[in-house]
């Protein structure tokens, strides 16, 4: 599942994104597997419970810091008579600052649409991520029963 999100990342990015994604997937599989009650539930939305795993990896590793650069480098480029601010190996010009506000701002706007909170992805240990997976399921389960 994380590959649809590492193919235009760099590759030392991508190794770290799918390492990452591999032994956190080892946790889910885990949890799930019917040892815990509390985290049963979710095994028959393990497919969705990946994708949104992938999906905080790639908001974490890529989004984050997409729009850091982006807040830091707008004052600096737009604010002075600067064509590019150089990060790291990077020349980011305002063209591409352009581009990685429109990503983030796609982003947020394709979570939303589907209800999906940015909070979702804010977690340290897997079982933090399926805690909020888990409640973010049982909210949709409430407005069906509701």
């Amino acid at each position: 599942m994380i590959k649809q999100f590492t193919e235009n990342v760099p590759y030392g990015l991508s190794q770290q994104m799918t390492i990452e994604y591999n032994n956190r997937l080892s946790d889910v599989n885990f949890f799930i597997s019917g040892k815990y009650d509390y985290y049963a539930s979710l095994r028959e939305n393990s497919e969705t419970v990946k994708l949104l795993l992938a999906l905080s990896i790639f908001y974490k590793r890529v989004l984050t810091n997409f729009e850091s650069a982006n807040k830091f480098s707008s004052r600096i480029v737009f604010n002075s008579d600067a064509d590019s601010i150089q990060l790291g190996t990077y020349d980011l010009s305002s063209k591409e600052l352009f581009k990685m506000r429109k990503t983030v701002i796609s982003f947020k706007t394709l979570m939303d649409k589907y209800s999906v909170p940015l909070t979702l992805f804010e977690y340290l240990e897997t079982k933090e991520f399926l805690r909020k997976v888990k409640i973010f399921q049982n909210s949709f389960l409430n407005e069906d029963n509701g």
